[in-house]
């Protein structure tokens, strides 16, 4: 009986406890939604006198301290959450002001002190509003944190030397990023494509000498995105001696968007490759570059065992030359009984409905 006694004290023991942790964790969740609508509440009226000063200073000669002294040195953070939008949208003059706010006010201090914290959380903060207002006076704490073994803190860092445009820290970011393993190819061009054209003078040096294949694809996609002409010639000797078929791919690419006309040579060669994937880049390319040369080439690869490559070739006919086009409608309905003329069929049908 004793016995039965002391297990039933444990069990409302055990109960009791575990009603007392549900209580206060109900106690704890309706706390935090408390302070969350007061934050939200907070946040909404400082917006609200917040843009009707920030109208007021762009429309007028004041001075941005005299705007920053309006606000309390805690809604730091929700004014550069605000300002955020603003700074990526808006260019010229505004966009001019908008920046002076931050550097040639007490938030540039602010900024630079969590740029300087210990913490990695400040870092990545001071770092990116920093940035944004392309401050050249944090260049030089922005290139000492670059080096951070965090991979954000790094993301951070390079993308604000990006749009500060700091173009003699392209190999030290290049060097940095090998680090990380995980970093994405969409991550490096975000922010390769923050710098201005001028950057891309400093690539080709670089592509010229470049040994990983990663890096290089990098390379020619951000030459590709600036249009940059300049950069045939060393694309075309990579091309030449690449073994990596994304490289190619890109730089086939660059051929195609570029248009240029000394690559039809390489590409007449890159139409027999036997990597479909190459071989579908290269006809793309040699539609956009328009050589007479090349094509009777693709023509012929309407007839090439894969179904990817027979596509695009029939794609490139359509848009060669009013001649191809025609060669394309013969296949299409004097021989309707092949993988071919079904795949031609299919083209010039796509082509009629988007035209009509």
């Amino acid at each position: 009986m004793l016995e039965f006694f002391s297990n039933t004290g444990i069990i409302l023991s055990v109960i009791f406890v575990l009603l007392t942790l549900i209580y206060f964790l109900i106690l704890f969740i309706l706390i935090i939604r408390i302070l969350e609508r007061v934050r939200e509440k907070r946040e909404k009226n400082f917006i609200a006198r917040w843009e009707e000063k920030i109208f007021e200073y762009l429309a007028s000669d004041l001075h941005p301290s005299e705007i920053l002294n309006l606000f309390p040195k805690n809604s730091y953070k929700y004014l550069l959450k605000n300002l955020r939008n603003y700074l990526l949208t808006i260019k010229g003059k505004d966009r001019e002001k908008l920046t002076a706010l931050i550097n040639e006010t007490e938030l540039f201090d602010y900024l630079l002190r969590n740029l300087s914290s210990p913490r990695k959380k400040h870092i990545i903060f001071g770092a990116y509003y920093l940035g944004l207002a392309r401050s050249k006076n944090a260049e030089f704490v922005l290139r000492k944190k670059l080096k951070s073994k965090n991979e954000m803190v790094f993301i951070t860092c390079a993308l604000s030397l990006a749009r500060i445009n700091s173009i003699d820290m392209i190999d030290d970011i290049f060097e940095e990023a090998a680090y990380f393993k995980n970093l994405s190819e969409n991550t490096m061009l975000s922010i390769l494509y923050e710098f201005d054209e001028s950057i891309c003078a400093a690539l080709i040096m670089r592509l010229d000498h470049e040994s990983s294949s990663w890096f290089k694809s990098i390379i020619i996609s951000t030459l590709t995105h600036f249009k940059f002409y300049a950069a045939a010639p060393i694309i075309l000797k990579t091309l030449l001696n690449e073994e990596n078929s994304k490289v190619t791919i890109k730089a086939l690419e660059f051929f195609g968007e570029i248009e240029y006309l000394d690559a039809a040579t390489s590409l007449r060669l890159l139409l027999i490759n036997p990597n479909p994937e190459i071989k579908a880049a290269a006809i793309k390319a040699a539609v956009k570059v328009g050589h007479k040369s090349l094509e009777d080439r693709i023509w012929g690869l309407i007839y090439d065992r894969h179904r990817y490559v027979k596509v695009t070739a029939a794609e490139a006919m359509y848009v060669f030359s009013e001649k191809s086009r025609e060669k394309l409608a013969q296949l299409a309905y004097s021989i309707p009984n092949t993988i071919e003329s079904s795949i031609a069929r299919m083209i010039i049908s796509e082509k009629t409905i988007h035209q009509n």
